[in-house]
């Protein structure tokens, strides 16, 4: 069985924009557009595909309206505005694809687990069945 979606390692040509810093957060760390976003309860993904799609104003515009919306912001990033442009100039530029996908699950080793999994218990109940037989006597 594949994994949820949720659950796999997203492929995609957002990596520059979802890693590239927000702004320090209190604790000195950085936080990440993918943080961000997560944290707001937004596909990181999706919502970067989403952007992309937009024209640079109005990418501009709404990265600027989501960032605005955390609840703890840093001292000092009340220009979420400026913020914002620099993180869409880090977007896939017009016309190349945004893409969102799961990395695939229709290679070899997917099949294989797929297939091991689904025949689990009958290997086990072979296994038992020879273990009965060696243990009575009746085989050999």
């Amino acid at each position: 069985m594949p994994l949820r979606a949720e659950y796999t390692l997203h492929q995609s040509n957002l990596g520059d924009f979802l890693s590239a810093p927000v702004w320090m957060e209190k604790n000195g760390t950085p936080l990440s557009v993918l943080s961000a976003l997560a944290r707001l309860d937004l596909d990181p993904w999706a919502e970067g595909s989403r952007l992309a799609a937009l024209s640079k104003d109005a990418a501009t515009s709404r990265l600027a309206a989501i960032l605005r919306q955390l609840p703890e912001k840093q001292p000092g990033t009340t220009d979420t505005d400026r913020i914002a442009d620099r993180l869409v100039a880090l977007l896939p530029k017009e016309g190349s694809a945004a893409t969102t996908t799961a990395m695939p699950t229709n290679d070899i080793a997917g099949r294989m687990g797929g297939a091991i999994g689904g025949n689990r218990w009958i290997i086990l109940a072979l296994a038992a069945l020879l273990a009965a037989l060696v243990t009575n006597g009746l085989w050999f």
